[in-house]
């Protein structure tokens, strides 16, 4: 298998992960905040990014370049909102084990 090939599977592949995340979130099946769509995105991003650098498209690349940062923000920022949650969620759990 030549490397070409390789570079455009890498490439539509990429291209299928970030089309997938943008279905899933639009018929309701991921939220756009889930760790899943975020980290569709990321990979999808970089795979986009390493074919758009084999076929030396540095100006498409912008975009992919910050599609994975986003992406890297949301995935990091996803273990921040889960503990916010839990800590709001917490207390609510305690006062409703206390009035049994």
């Amino acid at each position: 298998m030549s490397t070409a090939i390789i570079f455009q599977i890498t490439g539509g592949i990429g291209a299928i992960l970030i089309l997938t995340g943008f279905y899933r979130t639009s018929i309701g099946r991921w939220s756009s905040k889930s760790f899943w769509y975020e980290l569709d995105n990321l990979i999808g991003a970089l795979m986009l990014l390493i074919y758009q650098a084999h076929l030396h498209a540095y100006v498409s690349m912008v975009i992919n370049v910050v599609w994975a940062i986003v992406a890297f923000r949301g995935i990091s920022s996803y273990g921040q909102r889960r503990e916010l949650l839990k800590n709001l969620y917490t207390p609510l759990r305690r006062k409703k084990k206390s009035r049994r």
